[in-house]
């Protein structure tokens, strides 16, 4: 019983590596197209495209939110499963926060310094960030700390959230 347990949570964590990059990817085209598009169009007072800041801030947002759902809904399922763990799904979530960080430090071996701007733009959805520091491998790790923190506790809350809910249904 146990074999089947650990290939689960295996088969669980891969599938939520692919789709945290999936959703990094689809995040990151509608954020830079479709949403400046239309707000660049009815807003043009912003001037997004001139600031890279609030670029790299919706970048980072729209995934955000779709992991925080992500994980909202994986803990009413596995609530309502009896398949809660938070340990395994914190790990998971760790993991995938690496990997996007992990490329950071391909950066130091760049030369090209338009290249490395559009990497750190495109790719560290976390540019919003260097205003704390302009160092790369410091705002694109707040960012994956950050965006690691909001979805587990997404998890949690939302996994009491459900708990009580589905107490209260069996209660009646």
């Amino acid at each position: 019983m146990e074999e089947r347990d650990a290939l689960r949570t295996m088969l669980y964590g891969w599938a939520r590596l692919g789709l945290f990059w999936l959703i990094n990817i689809f995040a990151t085209i509608i954020g830079r197209t479709a949403i400046l598009g239309i707000v660049g169009t009815f807003v043009p007072r912003l001037a997004l495209y001139d600031n890279p800041e609030t670029l790299s801030f919706i970048s980072w947002f729209i995934p955000v939110w779709l992991l925080i759902w992500l994980f909202w809904d994986d803990a009413k399922r596995h609530t309502a499963y009896g398949r809660y763990d938070p340990v395994a799904v914190s790990i998971i979530v760790i993991l995938t926060a690496a990997v996007f960080y992990a490329p950071v430090f391909i950066l130091e071996y760049m030369t090209d310094k338009k290249v490395v701007t559009v990497v750190t733009n495109i790719y560290f959805t976390s540019y919003w960030l260097s205003k704390i520091d302009d160092d790369p491998q410091i705002y694109a790790l707040i960012g994956a700390i950050i965006e690691a923190v909001l979805c587990i506790a997404s998890y949690l809350i939302a996994h009491r959230f459900y708990l009580k809910k589905f107490a209260e249904e069996e209660a009646e």
